[in-house]
């Protein structure tokens, strides 16, 4: 018998994890319950959609995690 993948380990996972970017530091929107914004650019993670493109290009996570993608691409 097969064992069934972890499913916390699931976006963990090529081609997942170079796809979406989900662990970004986020604060809660004041006065909503279920609404979530990134700590930096303020851009809701609805709009984030996972992507780091939907970032603001000013955003201080977008920029360090470029420069940790071309850092790791050039090596």
């Amino acid at each position: 018998m097969t064992k069934a993948p972890e499913s916390s380990l699931f976006y963990s996972r090529s081609p997942y994890k170079e796809a979406f970017d989900i662990e970004f530091p986020n604060e809660q929107l004041p006065g909503e319950m279920y609404k979530y914004r990134c700590k930096y650019c303020k851009v809701l993670t609805t709009d984030i959609n996972g992507l780091l493109e939907n970032h603001k290009d000013g955003c201080e996570y977008k920029v360090l995690k470029m420069l940790q993608r071309s850092d790791s691409a050039g090596k």
